[in-house]
């Protein structure tokens, strides 16, 4: 996807110190050129309080639907507050841009505010290049009569908190007719400025002024029309040679550096993983996601690239939303990222944060790109934070290398894998084969009511660390084998601790944590949805039947993701950070979960809710949390997080489509043996779906699904004559009975027909191969929604859970108490019994059922269905 970045890093420097000693500032406009068309461009009436940006690896413009930003070259802020005004002679006054916003135009590669008046037009696009320390806002201005454009902003020149310079002053350059900033040792520099820009007002050079600094620009419409009017704004942490030839180069190379970038995003959009499914919504957001998360590798001139946490406004502050590197989110995202195959992305962030583990083993938490300019480690304490990390660290290298292949990875690490996996292992207090929070430190929450000091364990932390034990015989099993064996028996006293001590059968509950007196606190949390998905809660018990239930209805499941925790709860708080809020990233957890245990349509309202999140706020980007109580971010929350993405795009990849890699001798999923495994469970209105360029180690593989109501038909399709070891799992609608399966290889039935029968197809095939499967008609629902908005309160239809048994179809549901709902169901011939609904409509085998829940009581209430079909 891109030249490795430290060669990429040489390039630039060795381009940088030429261009200081060679380059001439560019004078006048800039040619004019086409924005390409871009099939994923989201575009709309300007909303100005909502959060744009344009960024790349090593800066970001940060700012508003109004064309109102702040710069940030990393590890510095260079400005904020930078706004644009305009002056034409009928006005006394100057007529602020943000008045006159009235469309965006959004695209992977730029960012475009209209500014509209009777006398003027002026399209303003934001485009940051991939690689540059700064970024360029680009004025299109067509008019009747002279135009002047007036730049504010508030110079800052300030590294990341929490470091800090003084001595900050900013001075006007003839030579480049521009604002340098600069500070006391001359060792930061930042250039704002416009070939084009008028010498503006003396201000004093030696300190930075309460008022905005400002620069004015005249556009006659001779002007404007022979070109673009660039607006440059760059920044080095390697003094002002360094950043006037980054200025030059920006205004010396407009047009290939947007070429560059866009190329990047045509790349990222057709290269790796991409949808073709009846819900363009879905697809679109899918290409967002991908987006999102690319934009989130950045790399810094004085620690290096990896991940950050998410980019938001700073304001006056130096704290860019979540803008610095984060070892838990990393880790998190890389089950995303790897899913659609960016396996470079992945790789260079695991050794990122290898290189910053602690002696004795445990993972950091968090790096801010301020840190170079701090003893970060030593001073702070918010470097090795968390508990949970570790583990998920050692989680993540063995899900790469079993999706990459990558097995010298594998050993390369491996001594760093044994230190965490020791570390982990020391790690529990009451010997109980756990990892503690007493002893490793925070996990599940931070803050809140649930953040109690007598807690001995949480139910993430649990089952994170069992993950992880069995992580490590996995990675041992390749890189040190007697090694094995010690992490298998940790792995499962780990597994059998988990479901001892969290599973109350009796009230069909797994706890949020186990307290230091060995009770349980019984709050019902999303938290165990993360070992229900990982396979480390055991699905047979009852109390994760209840859990499952709880995830799905709601108490923990609003419209538009998962509570933390429940609304039932007395602790819940709808805006509490840990408390109540809907965090996108625990609403993947819980719909990984309801996939894994065959609950589609609860796991289908979670995704489709979190999909529409990619366009109700910030265009393109999934906030970090929002209200438990109305749909709408938090004051809070990061408008760009990227493990609010990874929640919507792990459930695409690993839920919807069901892609993992598998071993089915039991042995470990790194090794030869190993088979990729896809088990689809598409929504009952896709006839048929297309995902493209999943990726398996050195292959290259598509598949496409038909479905119709008594068969379903897979094609895979690998590319380059690849083999490819396939294990395809394809599951019938519920009552359904198999008639017929072919296709390569071998295939088996399954026995479980409560949520409806599998067929499996385990085969190795290097050419295009067609597996159909042909059954008796069977059961499939799906409730009926409007589409979601901003201030909503939750009131959707919730399909509990859905089982067939003695020959029915059983449905639990949810709704507001007193209302009706209306609910498709698809069955065969016609209905011979109906209880709990009445049908009110038929277009076909699908028939329209409406379901009025009692009033009264509680605001939510319960309703079971049960049908019964006449063949």
């Amino acid at each position: 996807m891109r030249a490795p970045l430290a060669v990429l890093a040489v390039v630039v420097s060795v381009t940088a110190i030429f261009a200081a000693e060679k380059a001439e500032p560019v004078k006048g406009t800039v040619p004019r050129f086409t924005l390409e068309p871009n099939p994923i461009a989201l575009a709309g009436e300007a909303r100005p309080s909502r959060f744009m940006e344009a960024s790349g690896r090593r800066a970001a413009f940060l700012g508003r639907e109004d064309g109102s930003l702040e710069a940030w070259a990393y590890p510095l802020k260079l400005v904020h507050d930078f706004n644009l005004s305009f002056s034409i002679a009928a006005y006394s006054e100057a007529i602020p841009a943000a008045s006159l916003a009235t469309r965006v135009l959004v695209t992977p590669e730029t960012a475009t505010v209209r500014y509209a008046h009777a006398a003027f037009t002026v399209d303003a696009t934001w485009l940051v290049p991939l690689d540059e320390p700064g970024g360029l806002v680009l004025l299109d201005v067509h008019a009747s009569e002279p135009v002047t454009v007036t730049v504010r902003f508030r110079p800052d020149l300030r590294p990341m908190w929490p470091a800090g310079l003084g001595g900050q002053y900013c001075g006007w350059n003839e030579e480049l007719n521009a604002y340098v900033i600069s500070e006391g040792t001359r060792k930061q520099a930042a250039i704002i400025g416009s070939p084009l820009a008028l010498e503006p007002p003396e201000q004093p050079a030696h300190n930075l002024p309460d008022a905005p600094t400002q620069f004015s620009i005249r556009v006659t419409p001779e002007t404007a029309a022979q070109g673009l009017i660039p607006i440059a704004i760059v920044g080095s942490i390697a003094g002002r040679a360094e950043a006037k030839a980054a200025y030059v180069r920006l205004l010396g190379n407009v047009k290939q550096l947007y070429q560059e970038c866009a190329e990047h995003y045509r790349r990222l959009r057709i290269e790796l993983t991409t949808l073709d499914t009846p819900d363009d919504r879905l697809d679109t957001a899918f290409e967002w996601g991908k987006v999102a998360l690319d934009k989130g590798f950045i790399c810094n001139p004085q620690l290096g690239a990896g991940l950050i946490a998410g980019l938001g406004p700073s304001g006056t502050s130096e704290r860019p939303g979540f803008g610095w590197f984060f070892g838990g989110d990393t880790f998190i995202n890389a089950w995303a990222i790897t899913g659609y195959g960016d396996f470079d992305t992945v790789r260079e962030s695991l050794e990122f944060l290898k290189a910053r583990q602690r002696d004795d083993g445990k993972m950091m938490h968090e790096l801010s790109q301020g840190a170079a300019y701090i003893r970060w480690f030593e001073e702070y304490p918010y470097g090795y934070y968390h508990a949970d990390t570790t583990a998920l660290y050692i989680v993540a290298v063995r899900d790469y290398v079993a999706a990459s292949g990558n097995v010298g990875l594998a050993r390369e690490f491996w001594p760093s894998i044994r230190r965490a996996f020791e570390y982990c292992a020391l790690m529990d207090e009451d010997g109980d084969g756990l990892m503690d929070n007493t002893l490793a430190g925070l996990a599940a929450v931070e803050t809140g009511k649930l953040r109690q000091k007598d807690v001995e364990t949480d139910v993430f932390l649990a089952a994170a660390w069992a993950d992880a034990a069995a992580a490590t015989a996995d990675l041992a099993a390749v890189a040190e084998p007697g090694f094995a064996a010690v992490a298998r028996a940790s792995a499962t006293t780990a597994r059998a601790a988990l479901n001892r001590r969290f599973l109350d059968d009796q009230h069909r509950r797994v706890y949020f944590a186990v307290m230091r007196d060995g009770s349980g606190e019984s709050a019902p949390t999303v938290w165990p949805a993360y070992g229900i998905w990982r396979g480390m809660i055991d699905s047979s018990r009852p109390a994760t039947a209840g859990t499952l239930d709880e995830l799905s209805g709601s108490g923990l499941a609003a419209d538009w993701g998962a509570r933390m925790l429940s609304t039932a709860s007395p602790l819940y708080e709808p805006l509490s950070y840990n408390n109540g809020a809907v965090w996108p990233f625990l609403t993947g957890f819980a719909a990984l979960a309801l996939y894994a245990e065959h609950r589609a349509p609860a796991a289908w309202a979670y995704l489709d809710g979190t999909a529409d999140l990619t366009f109700l706020e910030a265009r393109g980007y999934i906030p970090e949390l929002l209200s438990g109580d109305r749909l709408r971010s938090i004051d809070a929350a990061v408008p760009h997080q990227l493990f609010a993405t990874t929640g919507f795009m792990s459930t695409v990849i690993r839920g919807l489509l069901g892609l993992s890699v598998v071993a089915p001798d039991g042995g470990s999923p790194l090794g030869p043996g190993a088979m990729l495994r896809l088990a689809p469970q598409l929504p009952p209105t896709w006839h048929s779906a297309r995902f493209s360029n999943l990726r398996f180690r050195e292959a290259v593989v598509d598949i496409e699904l038909a479905r119709g109501e008594a068969s379903i038909v897979a094609r895979v399709i690998p590319h380059g004559g690849v083999v490819v070891p396939l294990l395809l799992e394809l599951r019938l609608p519920l009552g359904a009975e198999p008639i017929s399966a072919k296709g390569p290889g071998r295939s088996a039935v399954g026995t479980d027909t409560a949520r409806g029968v599998a067929v499996t197809f385990s085969a190795t095939i290097g050419q295009p191969e067609r597996f159909a499967v042909r059954f008796s008609p069977g059961y499939e629902i799906w409730p009926v929604h409007e589409p979601l908005r901003l201030g909503d309160r939750s009131r959707r239809l919730r399909v509990v859970d859905a089982v067939w048994a003695d020959h029915k179809l059983h449905v639990k549901l949810q709704g507001l108490a007193g209302r009706s709902y209306l609910l498709n169901l698809a069955a065969p011939g016609v209905l011979g019994s109906l209880t709990g609904a009445r049908e009110v409509g038929r277009d076909g085998a699908v028939h329209r059922v409406e379901v009025t829940f009692p009033s009264g009581g509680s605001e939510w209430a319960a309703a079971e269905v049960v049908v019964t079909s006449l063949i």
